[in-house]
């Protein structure tokens, strides 16, 4: 009897050991670090040309690897649902959703949309290089033992310590970031995700928040004075306030021109946004942040048709694309707004199409029939443009002096073919104006700053900012003055 103790003991003892020895051992760890850096590498090389909130280390990535201590499939599944989490937090935040639901509950809307121009280069190039780490990832697997989840914990624990000497640990959501160095060492984007989803839940509860916007303020104050003069609001896509002054100047440029100035007081600035093309829209229009599945009748009191509704106006919405997107077809009449349907089947070749991926009438089609609805008094028009939506259609700088200009202040093509076509846009609203018949009032907004996805061309625009032009009709006197000037 006592001699089977002995022989289990050592058994035992000897097991240990081993084990003790397989842990101490370098190919072991050597394996287990390579295997967290396989894990972890395609995203340290994308933040080198991509910009997009991500710590260094992934902690939900060397969680998932622990699992596969537990059992193989239900390693890989969690894998999988970290990879996903990380993937849709990092498109979320560059496309300036709010929350990831929200972003999420857009994928419905992909049917609408022509997605061959995605189909790039670079894009096929990065499912190769996706799908060559995924066979690395399944080989490294193989050679996996249980007996590593103790250096996969220890590694882990070494993150989290780094992550908080440097300032950046938020256990349970206390206290704040405090970097001593200017980098996120480790982080939890399925924490994050929770926690940004926990912040959703009170706001949802409270409503739509108050929000200021110059460019609706001038309109009311415009309209205390002048009850019966029409407006036109436009809320420009991804129009962006240029960093560069030269470049900002060239802009202002397209729409002040001397046609323009005769009849027209400009004036121009920057007002801050919050979220993706809804937010601005309930913005300009209601003065409100938030989602506008919480607009209804009870809250929409505070949007401008509303607003106008007592002297008797008549506001319409225009939009090249199907209004059913983003469900304008059904908030837009919460918020006073009467749809304006385009007949894209009957258009002419040439007012259509002029985005690859969103089909649909062209902005110039849009903004004419918009401006024509405004020739009698008291007539508001709202249009959501549609062409500079990203990504671009027409990626070359067509304009000289602009790319010029560009050279100079070293701004990439991309986020200079997007100045090149606001211009355009903002040159062929100004033709439209010297034309018209009457003189409303013209608000010209962002909705928020260029999703591009490549840091320098998302640093070419301001990150919290977005840019107004204002028209102010000039009265008689102002208007001889202005058309008697050199």
């Amino acid at each position: 009897m006592n001699q089977r103790i002995s022989s289990m003991a050592a058994f035992a003892f000897d097991a240990i050991a081993a084990r003790s020895r397989e842990l101490l051992s370098a190919p072991c760890w050597m394996f287990v670090i390579g295997l967290n850096i396989a894990l972890q590498a395609p995203f340290w090389i994308l933040k080198n040309f991509y910009s997009f909130q991500r710590p260094l280390f992934n902690e939900d990535l060397m969680l998932a690897v622990l699992v596969f201590a537990i059992g193989v499939r239900l390693g890989w599944l969690v894998l999988a649902a970290v990879l996903v989490v990380d993937g849709v937090r990092i498109a979320s935040l560059n496309y300036h959703f709010l929350n990831m639901a929200d972003f999420v509950g857009s994928v419905r809307f992909l049917s609408m949309m022509n997605l061959a121009p995605f189909l790039t280069g670079a894009a096929l190039m990065l499912l190769v290089m996706g799908v060559l780490n995924l066979l690395t990832l399944v080989l490294m697997f193989k050679r996996w033992r249980a007996s590593m989840a103790v250096i996969q914990a220890l590694l882990l624990a070494g993150v989290l310590l780094a992550d908080g000497m440097n300032g950046s640990m938020q256990i349970g959501g206390i206290g704040r970031d405090n970097l001593r160095e200017p980098y996120n060492v480790g982080g939890s984007p399925v924490w994050n995700l929770y926690k940004m989803q926990q912040a959703v839940v009170p706001s949802q509860a409270s409503g739509l928040q108050a929000i200021p916007s110059h460019a609706r303020d001038s309109i009311l104050r415009w309209h205390a004075s002048h009850p019966s003069g029409s407006i036109l609001l436009v809320l420009v896509e991804s129009m962006g306030q240029p960093v560069n002054s030269q470049l900002r100047d060239w802009l202002a440029r397209q729409i002040r021109t001397t046609g323009v100035q005769q009849r027209w007081k400009l004036s121009d600035g920057t007002e801050r946004f919050s979220g993706s093309t809804t937010h601005g829209e309930l913005r300009v229009l209601c003065g409100l942040d938030g989602s506008y599945e919480m607009l209804g009748s009870a809250n929409s009191g505070s949007c401008l048709p509303h607003r106008l509704a007592d002297e008797h106006f008549t506001a319409t919405g225009y939009h090249g694309f199907q209004l059913s997107m983003f469900d304008r077809n059904r908030w837009w009449a919460v918020a006073g707004l009467k749809a304006h349907a385009f007949d894209y089947q009957q258009s002419p070749v040439a007012v259509k199409d002029c985005h690859a991926v969103f089909h649909g009438i062209c902005d110039q089609e849009v903004l004419r029939t918009a401006l024509a609805s405004v020739q009698a008094p008291r007539r508001m028009a709202y249009v959501v443009t549609l062409d500079t939506h990203l990504p671009l259609s027409n990626r070359s700088v067509q304009t000289r002096e602009l790319a010029a200009l560009c050279a100079q202040a070293d701004v990439g093509e991309a986020s200079c073919a997007l100045t090149d076509q606001l211009g355009t846009l903002l040159r062929g609203m100004a033709d439209q104006l010297e034309a018209s018949a009457s003189t409303p009032y013209v608000a010209v907004v962002g909705d928020h700053a260029p999703p591009f996805i490549r840091t320098s061309d998302r640093q070419a625009f301001l990150a919290q900012e977005i840019p107004y032009f204002l028209l102010e009709p000039h009265g008689e006197a102002e208007r001889d003055t202005a058309a008697a000037a050199p």
